[in-house]
């Protein structure tokens, strides 16, 4: 809990920095970048506060981790292993007009992407789209350290429309002036009135940080164990949002990725002591003693701890495979 809690301290004072990094943003890229992070932040914040919250796990009485059960058979834990994610592509669906045409400028979006598993929560960089780019590709490896056998991960795409107007949300008594040529009359008379009494609080988001740009989930979906292959895979995507959504894009509906899983046990030394191994010699039974490693599915066998040091090849290999 004392982790947890360090996590979630270091998160906030993050959150503080970002803050007063936007109070001062005023390129574009940078205004996105910044809003992508603070998101990153609370979310990391949420995720450590519901992990704090959870109800922790009891251990069963009278039963060890390796105890044999009723039926004979003994209880194990499997074992935890990493989990990476990378080459995410998201191929989109323009219309021919929209994709070949240049009569008119195109419009940009910034796209990036959450994972969250557990209390983990990773991001991509920040993709710049228009009607010229036919796949969003990330290059980012995200690894979880720490995933059960059951594990999900959350993939979350996000999007913003990066259009000027978002922008002049800085300036909200120009942005009112703007307003209020092409509203009612009687919502300018409202404006009108907001602005002679210098009060532009009802013009800006609920969130006063996020100011000119806002970003909104576009698709997501989830992958488990049986989602992990050596080779690259296509998921399917649940799309959020319509062409109505300033944060819109053509998506067919779909993401390539590759996700592949590593159990602890395949890469570290899980038991390592001697052994004897059972050799028949000119017709008589012998035994040599062996020092045996036993790691990623494998029992590697020395005749001492220092040829391993040394590096030098077993002197036998067995598949543990049955």
């Amino acid at each position: 809990e004392r982790d947890i809690q360090e996590k979630i301290n270091f998160e906030v004072r993050m959150r503080e920095g970002i803050c007063k990094l936007l109070a001062a943003s005023t390129q574009k890229e940078q205004l996105l970048r910044a809003v992508k992070t603070l998101m990153v932040c609370n979310a990391r914040i949420r995720a450590y506060r519901a992990e704090l919250q959870a109800p922790k796990e009891e251990p069963r009485p009278g039963r060890t981790e390796e105890q044999s059960s009723e039926n004979g058979t003994k209880d194990r834990m499997a074992c935890r292993a990493k989990v990476a994610i990378s080459d995410i592509r998201i191929p989109l669906m323009w219309k021919g007009s929209d994709h070949f045409s240049n009569k008119e400028k195109s419009q940009r979006y910034a796209v990036f992407c959450l994972f969250r598993m557990g209390a983990e929560v990773f991001d991509t960089e920040v993709a710049i789209v228009d009607k010229a780019i036919t796949d969003i590709c990330f290059e980012n490896v995200t690894i979880f350290d720490e995933a059960s056998p059951d594990f999900q991960v959350k993939v979350e795409v996000y999007s913003c429309c990066t259009e000027e107007s978002l922008y002049i949300t800085n300036t909200p008594k120009k942005l009112a002036k703007k307003l209020k040529t092409s509203l009612s009359k009687a919502t300018g008379k409202k404006l009108k009135a907001a602005l002679e009494e210098d009060s532009t609080e009802p013009l800006l988001p609920a969130d006063p940080v996020i100011h000119g740009a806002k970003y909104s989930l576009l698709a997501y979906t989830t992958l488990g164990l049986e989602s992990a292959e050596d080779n690259f895979r296509t998921h399917s995507l649940t799309i959020t949002g319509n062409e109505e959504s300033s944060f819109w894009l053509p998506l067919y509906g779909n993401m390539c990725c590759r996700l592949v899983v590593q159990p602890s046990c395949m890469a570290r030394d899980m038991m390592a002591g001697f052994l004897n191994q059972q050799q028949m010699l000119g017709g008589l039974m012998s035994w040599r003693r062996l020092y045996c490693v036993l790691r990623g599915g494998k029992l590697f066998c020395y005749y001492s701890p220092e040829e391993i040091e040394a590096k030098l090849e077993p002197a036998l290999t067995v598949s543990i495979n049955k």
